[in-house]
C-alpha cells in the first residue's frame, strides 16, 4: 500500500469516528432510537442512524480524491449523490418507517442508473443486463440491511469486502477502484468503535442499505475492471448469501411475508440462545478468514476450477448453517 493509501485509511477511520459521533448525538436530540421487541436482538433502546456519520465521511473522503485526481468527476457528481440519496432516505426510515414500496422504488431507481452509468448499452441484450444488474444491486443492498442486526455484524463485514476489493484492485494496478474501496473500509472501522463491545449507536438504515450499495456497485467494478471475478465476487459475499438467502428461503416456505422485519437470521438466533453478539461477529469473521480467504486465493490461482470452489464454500456453509438451526431449535 502507497503512502496515499495509508493516509486515506487513516483519515477515513478518524474522521467517520467524529462524524458517527455527531450522528449519535443528533440522533439522542430527536430520539431517534431503535427499541427492543420481539423482532430485535438487543435489549434497551439504543440511538441509531449512526451510519449517516459513516456515509458523511465517505462523501467528504470521495471529493478529497477527487480533487486529488485520483477519480473521476462520475464519482462525486453521478454516484456519490445516489448513495448520499439512500442515506439519507434510510435516515428518515429510522426516524419514523417508511413503506416498503417507497423504499424499494428508490432503491431500485438508484440501482438502474448506476448500472446504466457503467458504459453504453445497446437493444434488448443491453436492456436486460441493465435490468438484471439493477435488480442484483437491489438485492445485495437488502440482504446488508437484513444481515444488520447485531452489534458490529454489518461493520466487520463491510472492513472485509471493502478490504479484499481494495488488494484485488491493487494487485490489478486499478488504483481508483482500491482508493475508493480503501476508504469504505476505513469508514467501517470509524463506525466500530461506536457499535462494538457496546452499542452507543446502531448504523441503522442510513447506513446499511447505503454501505450495502457501495459494496455491490465496487464489486461489479471490479468485475468491470478484471480485478474479480463473477465467482470470485460471489465468494466475497458468500457469508451473508448463505445466512440471508436460507433464512428467506425457510420463510417463504413456512408461508410468512419475507419482506417484514423478522429475528430469524441464524445468527440472531444463536444471541438469543446466548451467544454474545461479539462471539457471532468474531464466528462470521472467522468463516471469512478462514474459509473465505484461501477460496478466493485458490479461484484466482486455478481460474479453471473457481465455480466447484464456490460450490464446495456455499455447501460448506450451508450445512453450518442447518446445524446452528437444528441447535437452536428451529429445524426440530
Amino acid at each position: 500500500m502507497n503512502l496515499l493509501g495509508i493516509m486515506i485509511t487513516l483519515l477515513g477511520a478518524c474522521l467517520s469516528a467524529l462524524l458517527v459521533g455527531w450522528a449519535t448525538w443528533f440522533s439522542h436530540r430527536l430520539n431517534i432510537k431503535a427499541h427492543p421487541g420481539p423482532r430485535q436482538s438487543h435489549a434497551q433502546s439504543t440511538p441509531t442512524g449512526g451510519g449517516l456519520g459513516m456515509m458523511s465521511a465517505l462523501a467528504v473522503i470521495l471529493w478529497a480524491l477527487f480533487a486529488l485526481g485520483e477519480i473521476s468527476a462520475r464519482w462525486v457528481f453521478v454516484v456519490l449523490p445516489l448513495f448520499m440519496l439512500l442515506s439519507l432516505l434510510g435516515w428518515f426510515d429510522d426516524r419514523r418507517p417508511l413503506s416498503v414500496l417507497l423504499r424499494l422504488t428508490v432503491q431500485l431507481l438508484v440501482s438502474l442508473v448506476l448500472i446504466s452509468s457503467l458504459r453504453d448499452w445497446n437493444g434488448i441484450h443491453g436492456f436486460s443486463q441493465v435490468v438484471m444488474g439493477a435488480v442484483a444491486l437491489t438485492g445485495v443492498m437488502n440482504m446488508y440491511n437484513f444481515m444488520d442486526g447485531s452489534h458490529g455484524m454489518a461493520g466487520l463485514e463491510g472492513v472485509f469486502i471493502a478490504g479484499v476489493i481494495a488488494m484485488a484492485a491493487l494487485s490489478a494496478e486499478q488504483f481508483s477502484l482500491a482508493y475508493v474501496a480503501l476508504a469504505v473500509a476505513a469508514c467501517c472501522i470509524g463506525f466500530l468503535p461506536w457499535n462494538i463491545p457496546r452499542p452507543r449507536v446502531f448504523m441503522g438504515d442510513a447506513g446499511s442499505v447505503p454501505l450495502g450499495l457501495v459494496l455491490a456497485w465496487l464489486l461489479v467494478l471490479a468485475m468491470d475492471q478484471s480485478a474479480l471475478s463473477l465467482p470470485m465476487v460471489i465468494l466475497v459475499l458468500s457469508v451473508f448469501l448463505v445466512d440471508s438467502g436460507l433464512t428467506l428461503s425457510a420463510r417463504v416456505i413456512r408461508g410468512e411475508r419475507w419482506y417484514t422485519p423478522h429475528n430469524q437470521h441464524v445468527y440472531q438466533k444463536l444471541i438469543r440462545s446466548g451467544w454474545t453478539h461479539g462471539k457471532v461477529a468474531c464466528v462470521y469473521q472467522l468463516a471469512n478468514i478462514f474459509l473465505v480467504l484461501p477460496s478466493l486465493l485458490l479461484a484466482k490461482l486455478f481460474p479453471i476450477f473457481s465455480w466447484a470452489i464456490v460450490m464446495g464454500v456455499l455447501t460448506i456453509m450451508a450445512c453450518g448453517w442447518f446445524v446452528a438451526a437444528r441447535a437452536t431449535g428451529d429445524l426440530e
